[in-house]
C-alpha cells in the first residue's frame, strides 16, 4: 500500500495515482490539508474505483462521519486520538493512527503507525521500532517519510504499507507533483524487495 494523504484537488490525485499509489487520503480533521465533504466528494467521484479512499479523523470529528459518507464514498476511516475503536464504522474498515509503542494494543486488520509527535509532524523517527512493537501487524508506516529516506524506512520497518504528507509538499499543505511521483517510485521500489524477504504483516 502506497499512500499519498493530504489530497485537495483532483490534478493531484491524478499524478499520484499514475505514479502507482494505491490510495488516496482525505483529512477532515482540522489541518492546513482539511477538505470539505464536497471537495472529497468530487475527487472522489473522478478517480478509478480500486483506489482507496481512506478518510483521516480524530475521534472528536466522528460525530461527522455519517454525513461526510453520504457525500464521499470513503473505503475505509482513519482515526487518530481514540484509545477504543471498533473494527468497523458504517460498514468501512477501521485504522487506528497510534504512537507505534502501542500498536499491539489493537486488533484492527490494519494499524497506522506514526511519529511519537503526533500524526502530522512530519518528523521521522525510529522506523525499526516497528518491528520490536507491532510484529505480526500490518502496519501503515507514516511519520517523517520522503522521497529521500523511505526505502531506508521500509527496509528497516518491513511494512504492509506507508503513508505520506508533508514530505511530499513544496509548502504547508500544497503538495508538490515532482515530490509525489518520486515518492512513489522510491516506495514501490522499496516494498518490492521488502515482500521479497517477508514484509512485518
Amino acid at each position: 500500500m502506497i499512500k499519498i494523504c493530504g489530497i485537495s484537488d483532483i490534478k493531484t490525485a491524478e499524478v499520484a495515482i499514475n505514479a502507482g499509489a494505491t490510495a488516496i487520503g482525505f483529512v477532515f480533521a482540522t489541518s492546513p490539508r482539511q477538505v470539505t465533504p464536497e471537495q472529497a466528494g468530487g475527487i472522489a467521484r473522478e478517480i478509478p474505483r480500486h483506489i482507496e479512499r481512506i478518510g483521516v479523523f480524530r475521534h472528536t470529528d466522528l460525530d461527522d462521519l455519517e454525513k461526510i459518507l453520504r457525500l464521499v464514498d470513503l473505503t475505509a476511516i482513519q482515526v487518530h486520538r481514540a484509545e477504543e475503536l471498533p473494527l468497523t464504522l458504517h460498514g468501512r474498515e477501521v485504522i487506528p493512527g497510534v504512537r507505534v509503542e502501542f500498536a499491539g494494543d489493537y486488533q484492527h486488520g490494519r494499524v497506522l503507525v506514526d511519529s511519537p509527535l503526533g500524526e502530522g509532524s512530519g518528523v521521522a523517527w525510529s522506523f525499526e521500532d516497528v518491528r520490536r512493537f507491532a510484529k505480526g501487524k500490518r502496519v501503515i508506516l507514516a511519520g517523517g517519510l520522503t522521497p529521500d529516506n523511505v526505502a531506508d524506512a521500509v527496509r528497516r520497518a518491513r511494512p504492509h504499507g506507508v503513508d505520506v504528507s508533508s514530505g511530499v509538499e513544496s509548502d504547508r499543505g500544497v503538495k508538490d507533483h515532482g515530490l509525489v511521483r518520486a515518492f512513489v517510485q522510491a516506495a514501490k521500489e522499496a516494498l518490492g524487495k521488502c515482500a521479497g524477504i517477508g514484509a512485518a504483516k
